[in-house]
C-alpha cells in the first residue's frame, strides 16, 4: 500500500500530464476550426473531413480528463493525433508537406506520459508514431491512390497552413512545458522551505526530547550509583543492579532513537581527530565485561600489533559501532546449555587491501540467510530474535551500517542458524602515525595452559613482538609442575574461571594452586570478590574476559621490574570513588540546577566525592553567589529559567574581563546530548561539559582536571 507521500506525488504527476492535454488541446481545437473555415471557403469538404478525427479525439480527451480519467484521456489524445497525421499524409499531395506534422507528434509521448511510471504507454505511443512515419516514407503519399486534394490548392493553401499550424502547436507545446516547469520549480522551492522548517522543527524536538528524558534519568542513574557505594545486603545489591541495568538499557534505546532521527534528518556528523585505536577497542570491550559475564559469555580480544597507534577517525562513533556489534554478539550467545559458556571474539587487524578491519564473531543462535538482506534495515528483527525475546529496539545494526558508511567503510555479515554469526567492518586507515609501544622482554617466557577460550592465544603476536617466548602447556597439572622450578625469567598465567578446559578449581593464590610463592604468577579472574582481596592476599590478579592488552603488558613490566611508560588502562575491578579531602576543606564548588531531584543527586554525588557545594536554583542566583566570592569552580545546567547556563557564563566572563578577575572554571552539565551542544558550551566560554546522566567517575574526572588547572586540591 502506497504511503500518503507517495500518493500525493503520484497525483501531482498525473495532474501535470493532464494539464498538458487541456492546455495543448485548445490550440488543436482552434487550428481544426481554422481548417474547417478554409474548407468552407475553398469548397473542399475533404479538408474538413480530414480535420474531423483530430477535433473529435481532442474534445473526447478533454472530456475524459475532466471526468478524472487522465490515463485514458492521454491515451485517446495520442491515438487520435497519430491517426489524424497518418490520414493526412496518405490523402494529401506531397506539395502540402504533410510530413512536417510529425514534428508535433515527436514531443507528444514525452509531454503526455511520465518517464519511469508510464514507460509502457510512452514506448507504445512513440513506436506507433515511428511506424506511421516509416510507412509514409516507404510507401509514399500516393500509395492508396490519387490524393484527395488538388495540387494547386495544396501548394497555395495547405502547405503554408500546415507550416503555420505546426509552428503554432509546437509553440503551444513548448510554452505549456515551460509553464509546467516553472510551476514545478515554484512547488519544489516551497517543498524545500517546508522540508527545512520540518528539519529545524525535528532538530528542536530532538533537543527538547533529549533534555526532557535525560533530566529525570539523571535522577535515577545518579541515585542508583550513589546507592551502590552504600552498605547493602545481597538482596539489595541485586535489586540495585537490576535497576541500573534497566536504566542503562533505556538510555541505550533512547540514544538509538536519537541517532536514527539524526541520520534521517541528515544531522549525523563526524568529529575526526587523531585517535589511539587500541584504546577505543579496549575501553569498548572493557565496558561490556559485566554484561558478558551476566550472559555466561567469554569475551576475548585479538589485536594485530603491527597496526598504527593513531589514525584519524571519530573515536565516539568507532566506539559506538564496536559496542553495538559486541553487545549483540553477547546477547545472542546466551542461550547455551547449562555449563557451556558462549564465546565472543573481537579481532582487529588489516584487511587484504590494507584497510582497518575488525570482526566480531560469536557462537550464538545465528541468522537465517533470507533475513540477512534486511538485517541492517531499521526495526528489523528476525523471527528467532523475537521468539527468544532478546529485546532491543532493532535499530543497532541500522545505525552501525550508517556510521560505517559515514566513515567510508563497509560492513558484511556471515552467519548460519545454530552456528553463530560474524560481522566484519572495514574502513580506510587515514593519517596513520606511530606504532604501539612494546617493552623489551628478551629472554623472558610467558607460559599458560593451552586453552583456546580464554583469549590468551590472541596475545602470542604481542608477546613475541616484545622478544619474549609464548609457551603453552596441555594441562593445568603440567603448568603447576613446571612452576615448581623457580625461574625469574618465566611468568605463569593461570586462568581461574570455570571455562571449558580449565577445571573447577576457581581459587586464587600460590597456596591454592600449590605453586611456590617465589614463582612469578598472574591469576586471571572476573570475580569482584577476588579483586577485593587482591592486596590482602598479595597476589597479582588480572581481569579476564576480556584480557586487555595494555593491562597484560603493564603487569608483565611490573613483574619483571622494567622501566616502561605506563599504559592508560582501566581495570574493571571495583575501585572506591570517594575523594580524599585534605584537612581544612577542599575546593569550593558552586552549582546551578533548576530541577529539584537533580539538585539532590548532584549534592549527593559531590558529597560522595568528598566535596561540599553551594547549590542554587537558577543562573541569576548563581551569579549573585559568584559575585560574593569564595568560589573555585562552577557546575551549571544549560537550560534554566530566568538566566540559563550560557547567559550565566557570558555574564561571568564579561565581569572577569572588565575587573581583571581570575578565570573561574565553569563546567556545563547538560541534558542535551545532540551533536554540537559541547561546541556551543565551549564557544560561550565554558571550560568543559558533561552530559546527563552524569556518573560519579565522569564527574570526578572533570573536577580533577579543572582543579589541577587552578592549582587546587585534586579529587580522588
Amino acid at each position: 500500500m502506497l504511503t500518503e507521500e507517495a500518493k500525493n506525488l503520484e497525483e501531482d504527476v498525473v495532474s501535470i500530464h493532464t494539464k498538458v492535454i487541456i492546455k495543448t488541446s485548445w490550440g488543436i481545437i482552434i487550428c481544426c476550426l481554422c481548417w474547417m473555415g478554409l474548407a468552407f471557403y475553398l469548397d473542399e469538404p475533404v479538408i474538413a473531413l480530414l480535420t474531423g478525427p483530430a477535433l473529435f479525439g481532442t474534445i473526447l480527451a478533454v472530456v475524459l480528463a475532466l471526468l478524472e480519467m487522465p490515463l485514458l484521456a492521454r491515451s485517446v489524445w495520442s491515438a487520435f493525433g497519430i491517426l489524424s497525421v497518418t490520414l493526412a499524409n496518405f490523402t494529401l499531395p506531397s506539395a502540402a508537406n504533410p510530413e512536417i506534422m510529425y514534428l508535433v507528434l515527436l514531443g507528444g509521448p514525452f509531454l503526455t506520459f511520465a518517464i519511469g511510471r508510464e514507460n509502457f504507454h510512452l514506448m507504445l505511443t512513440f513506436c506507433a508514431t515511428a511506424i506511421s512515419l516509416s510507412a509514409v516514407l516507404i510507401l509514399g503519399n500516393d500509395f492508396f491512390g490519387t490524393p484527395w486534394v488538388n495540387e494547386d490548392i495544396a501548394r497555395t493553401y495547405l502547405a503554408p497552413g500546415t507550416l503555420i499550424m505546426v509552428f503554432i502547436l509546437i509553440g503551444i507545446e513548448m510554452g505549456t512545458f515551460g509553464i509546467l516547469v516553472h510551476t514545478d520549480q515554484v512547488r519544489l522551492e516551497a517543498s524545500r522551505r517546508q522540508a527545512r522548517r520540518a528539519s529545524r522543527a525535528k532538530s528542536d524536538f530532538l533537543a527538547a526530547m533529549s533534555h526532557e528524558i535525560r533530566t529525570p534519568m539523571n535522577g535515577v542513574v545518579g541515585m542508583v550509583e550513589i546507592l551502590e557505594t552504600s552498605k547493602l545486603t545481597t538482596e539489595q545489591s541485586r535489586i540495585i543492579e537490576t535497576i541500573k541495568d534497566s536504566s542503562t538499557a533505556l538510555l541505550s534505546i533512547i540514544e538509538d532513537i536519537l541517532d536514527m532521527s539524526r541520520i534521517e534528518a541528515g544531522k549525523l556528523a563526524l568529529t575526526l581527530q587523531q585517535t589511539e585505536i587500541l584504546k577505543v577497542f579496549e575501553k569498548s570491550a572493557d565496558t561490556l565485561r559485566h554484561f558478558a559475564d551476566a550472559h555466561n559469555v567469554t569475551l576475548s580480544m585479538c589485536y594485530d600489533p603491527q597496526l598504527p597507534k593513531f589514525i584519524s577517525c571519530d573515536p565516539g562513533r568507532l566506539r559506538q559501532i564496536t559496542l553495538n556489534l559486541l553487545s549483540n554478539a553477547i546477547k545472542f550467545s546466551k542461550s547455551h546449555p547449562e555449563g557451556l559458556r558462549g564465546q565472543v571474539l573481537l579481532t582487529i587487524g588489516f584487511s587484504k587491501k590494507g584497510d582497518l578491519e575488525f570482526t566480531v564473531s560469536d557462537n550464538g543462535i545465528g541468522i537465517a540467510q533470507e533475513f540477512i538482506e534486511s538485517l541492517f534495515d531499521p526495526f528489523e528483527q528476525s523471527a528467532a530474535v523475537r521468539r527468544h525475546d532478546f529485546g532491543g529496539s532493532g535499530l543497532g545494526l541500522a545505525i552501525v551500517s550508517q556510521l560505517v558508511e559515514k566513515l567510508g567503510g563497509s560492513v558484511n555479515v556471515e552467519s548460519q542458524i545454530g552456528c553463530g554469526s560474524s560481522f566484519t567492518v572495514q574502513f580506510p586507515i587515514v593519517d596513520a602515525k606511530g606504532r604501539i609501544d612494546l617493552p623489551d622482554l628478551t629472554g623472558k617466557t610467558i607460559a599458560s595452559v593451552k586453552n583456546p577460550v580464554d583469549g590468551l592465544p590472541c596475545f602470542k603476536k604481542f608477546i613475541e613482538g616484545c622478544n619474549a617466548e609464548f609457551k603453552t602447556f596441555e594441562t593445568r597439572e603440567a603448568l603447576v609442575e613446571a612452576a615448581q622450578t623457580q625461574n625469574d625469567n618465566v611468568v605463569y598465567i593461570i586462568p581461574c574461571g570455570t571455562d571449558e578446559g580449565v577445571g573447577e578449581n576457581a581459587s586464587i593464590g600460590h597456596e591454592a594452586w600449590e605453586i611456590p610463592e617465589e614463582s612469578k604468577t598472574i591469576f586471571l579472574s572476573n570475580s569482584q570478590d577476588q579483586f577485593a582481596n587482591q592486596e590482602l592476599a598479595g597476589e597479582i590478579i588480572l581481569s579476564s574476559s576480556p584480557i586487555l592488552i595494555t593491562a597484560l603488558i603493564d603487569t608483565l613490566v611490573g613483574i619483571f621490574e622494567l622501566e616502561f611508560p605506563k599504559q592508560d588502562i582501566r581495570h574493571s575491578s571495583i575501585q572506591p570513588l570517594l575523594a580524599k579531602v585534605e584537612e581544612g576543606g577542599g575546593p569550593r564548588i558552586l552549582a546551578a540546577e533548576d530541577n529539584q531531584i537533580n539538585r539532590v543527586v548532584l549534592t549527593s554525588q559531590l558529597e560522595k566525592l568528598g566535596h561540599s557545594a553551594v547549590v542554587v536554583e537558577d543562573g541569576a542566583k548563581a551569579f549573585e553567589a559568584w559575585q560574593r566570592g569564595g568560589c573555585d569552580l562552577i557546575l551549571t545546567d544549560c537550560q534554566m529559567p530566568t538566566v540559563d547556563g550560557f547567559e550565566l557564563t557570558r555574564m561571568i566572563r564579561e565581569k572577569e574581563a572588565v575587573e581583571g578577575l581570575a578565570r573561574t572554571p565553569i563546567i556545563a552539565i547538560t541534558a542535551n546530548a545532540l551533536r554540537g551542544e559541547g561546541d556551543r558550551c565551549l564557544a560561550v566560554g565554558m571550560d568543559g561539559y558533561l552530559t546527563k546522566p552524569t556518573s560519579l567517575e565522569d564527574l570526578r574526572a572533570a573536577l580533577e582536571l579543572h582543579f589541577v588547572q587552578v592549582g587546587s586540591v585534586s579529587a580522588g
